[in-house]
């Protein structure tokens, strides 16, 4: 249940690519540790070349795509465009400070979820144990 919260928390943060070479190495070096220890150290290095591997294609993906634009205004000799595919490349001080405010309130808004649901979790299990502990004692 843990691991399914973990995965699902990457995969709507968009932390999935960007922890693909951590989050592999550690797949690639626990099924590498059936073989004993050097099966697990070439599986976790297997899995950190994948990651990084597919790290990498998100970026080469999104620099082909900005690039066909490019080419594209160019071909057209639409001047706007390229005016406007410039220009969102440029961040303002502005801009960077009201990115950083935002990440800030997603942040906080994790940790008050947390806050709230993490007792809820525990008081939720510990009550079952209880029960079922007087339960089976017959008390």
């Amino acid at each position: 249940m843990k691991a399914l919260l973990v995965m699902l928390l990457l995969f709507m943060t968009g932390c999935l690519k960007t922890m693909a070479p951590t989050g592999l190495a550690v797949v690639g070096g626990g099924l590498g540790s059936i073989g004993g220890p050097w099966g697990s150290a070439l599986g976790a290095g297997g899995g950190a070349a994948l990651g990084q591997v597919i790290k990498g294609e998100a970026e080469v993906i999104k620099a082909q795509e900005k690039a066909q634009e490019v080419i594209k205004a160019l071909s057209e000799g639409d001047v706007e465009k390229m005016i406007e595919l410039r220009a969102g490349e440029q961040e303002g001080i502005f801009d960077k400070v009201v990115d950083g405010i935002y990440r800030l309130l997603y942040l906080g808004g994790l940790c008050m979820a947390l806050w709230f649901v993490l007792p809820w979790v525990w008081a939720k299990k510990h009550v079952k144990q209880t029960v079922e502990k007087h339960l089976k004692d017959g008390k």
